[in-house]
């Protein structure tokens, strides 16, 4: 392949080749994740639908990598629009029949670009890591980026046996006495949003971020019915758990199920306030998740969460749940 037959489009998320895009991704997944779902093709939709809109928190850009009229590679760029303003985050893919081949490399030469145009001095990228010796780390490697977090990917097999889901949730209720649990599903009541944005602006700095560029974010009222509205358009419907103290909301946790296919679920955060903490209310909101899932949605067999070591908290609840490891999740930054 020469550099005169591979060839950059911009596309939009509604254009005719986004499409062969998406698969780019799913074709991936597949060889890197054999047995695993990939991500559907209407997530790349409705996250690019988001982007390229007016007024939300992010924005962003799609590449496709050309050789005649296939789509052999994949970029996406987002940038932070209420907070972090050195910070552009990079997704980058190239369809597994293509690599090695200049592709990932003329890909990140484009986001570099497109990132330091619009004044963004700090890239961030995810890989993940199945196993050892993944084409992501070689290739993050070899281009000077530095591996900021590493997280352990952990996989619960669900139903959970009864004995150990009740063995937990008493000790929860024990230590977590005169706190309320309640639940919602897709909306977070509005009486508890003020609070919701509270425990997403805490978690955006009290979650561990390892050497990661990053700042506070901003979130408000708003925002959290933005990233309501998200997961409904990307077609996932989130169940979550609070505990509530004196009418605030003072825990949380959130769980995505994609509901074209709900056999794999998400963890999604999860938080406790410091001045709260000891109590068990970690364990409390994550039980109460797992008994609503059971009964509101059997079709869910694993969840997949990932936890910093260094967060042993968090870690012992997720393993005395039984989640077991299942690869790693590590992220990079490289300065521009």
């Amino acid at each position: 392949m020469t550099s005169s037959t591979l060839r950059l489009v911009e596309l939009g998320p509604d254009d005719g080749l986004f499409p062969a895009w998406c698969e780019v991704w799913a074709a991936g997944q597949r060889v890197d994740r054999p047995g695993e779902p990939p991500r559907p093709a209407s997530h790349h939709v409705a996250l690019g639908r988001q982007l390229v809109g007016k007024g939300g928190s992010q924005d962003g850009t799609h590449r496709a990598a050309l050789v005649g009229d296939e789509v052999v590679g994949a970029l996406r760029l987002i940038v932070p629009l209420k907070d972090n303003p050195t910070v552009a985050m990079l997704d980058l893919a190239v369809h597994p029949a293509q690599r090695r081949r200049g592709i990932g490399s003329t890909l990140l030469a484009e986001g570099v670009r497109l990132a330091r145009e619009g004044g963004r001095v700090d890239l961030l990228v995810e890989v993940d890591e199945p196993g050892p010796g993944t084409a992501g780390r070689a290739f993050a490697l070899r281009h000077g980026w530095t591996c900021d977090l590493l997280e352990t990917r952990r996989d619960l097999l669900l139903p959970v046996e009864e004995e150990r889901l009740a063995a937990l949730e008493g000790e929860a209720r024990r230590a977590g006495r005169g706190y309320e649990v309640v639940m919602w599903r897709d909306r977070t009541p509005d009486e508890l949003l003020e609070d919701r944005a509270l425990l997403e602006r805490r978690i955006s700095t009290e979650a561990p971020h390892g050497d990661l560029p990053l700042e506070e974010e901003h979130w408000d009222a708003e925002r959290i019915r933005e990233y309501e509205a998200s997961s409904r358009a990307r077609g996932r419907t989130v169940v979550s758990a609070g505990a509530v103290k004196d009418g605030r909301l003072v825990a949380f946790t959130d769980l995505q199920v994609p509901l074209a296919d709900p056999r794999r679920a998400h963890q999604a955060g999860t938080l406790v306030l410091e001045e709260h903490r000891g109590r068990r209310l970690g364990a409390l909101v994550k039980t109460a998740v797992l008994r609503e899932v059971a009964a509101t949605l059997p079709e869910v067999r694993r969840i997949t969460t990932y936890n910093f070591e260094d967060n042993a908290p968090m870690v012992a609840v997720n393993e005395a749940l039984g989640f077991q490891p299942a690869g790693r999740l590590s992220t990079w930054s490289l300065r521009i």
